[in-house]
């Protein structure tokens, strides 16, 4: 017997006894200690069933959901590390799950959060970190790229086109596996700034845009300019792409240092 049940039967019964005992003190008859018994019954059922008990169950999902959140890998490094800006993240989860959207729907709300937090991290990843999350986020543009050209340029430039939701594009165990390179890139970028060889960085990236331009002409300036009207969409998916697997071809040290540059413009 659920616990809902049996408070509506001990609720009844304490109604039925009130009743009955009103009765047999002659306060009120028989027929109308029947019809307030089932007008009570009613009324409270209706309350308990319609509305408190339906509030009970959603305050239980939430706080469920809450708990599985401050359990996901990079969620509960956040919360450790930064506990300010988890709370953000935890309210923002929340509206988004009382909006309606699934727990997943909810997670994908909170990847701009997770998208600022790792530019601002960036200074303080080794090269190893910039490289294994790259890598995965190359995965990812492949991806996307295959399945549609308008879709890979939303990926790229959510800026311009507000971006995608990974959740109904990405195989979940690509996506898990992002969760788990990033979560690795915040536990190992929480120290000191690392140290950059900025001019070796910017030799490697010159001798890379040399060759990417004998391939692509000029087109490769509007990489910079993805908001200009009339923009090859698909060009310049292929483009990006073709950028961070020449990046990532270099070995591990000097390809960090090449995406310090490009996804860290203040890299001196």
């Amino acid at each position: 017997m659920s616990y809902a049940t049996l408070i509506s039967l001990t609720g009844g019964l304490a109604v039925v006894l009130l009743f009955t005992w009103l009765h047999k003190s002659g306060k009120i008859s028989k027929t109308l200690a029947i019809l307030l018994s089932f007008l009570l019954l009613f009324i409270g059922n209706f309350y308990y069933f319609g509305m408190v008990l339906p509030q009970q169950q959603r305050d239980e999902r939430l706080a469920a959901a809450e708990q599985r959140l401050a359990s996901l890998p990079v969620y509960r490094t956040i919360r450790t590390q930064q506990p300010g800006l988890y709370q953000k993240l935890d309210r923002e989860f929340i509206h988004a799950l009382q909006e309606g959207n699934s727990e997943k729907q909810a997670l994908e709300r909170l990847r701009p959060w997770l998208a600022d937090l790792l530019n601002q991290r960036i200074s303080y990843a080794s090269n190893a970190q910039l490289y294994d999350y790259m890598s995965v986020a190359l995965e990812e543009m492949k991806i996307i790229r295959q399945k549609n050209a308008e879709l890979c340029f939303k990926y790229l430039f959510p800026q311009v086109e507000g971006g995608v939701n990974t959740a109904d594009i990405l195989p979940q165990p690509l996506i898990d596996k992002e969760m788990a390179v990033l979560d690795s890139f915040l536990l190992n970028s929480h120290g000191a700034e690392q140290p950059v060889d900025a001019a070796s960085g910017r030799a490697e990236l010159q001798v890379i845009v040399r060759s990417l331009y004998a391939k692509w002409g000029t087109a490769l300036q509007t990489l910079n300019a993805p908001a200009e009207a009339g923009v090859d969409k698909a060009k310049l998916c292929d483009m990006t792409i073709d950028l961070y697997q020449s990046v990532l071809a270099l070995p591990v040290n000097h390809s960090g240092e090449v995406l310090r540059i490009i996804l860290d413009g203040n890299a001196k």
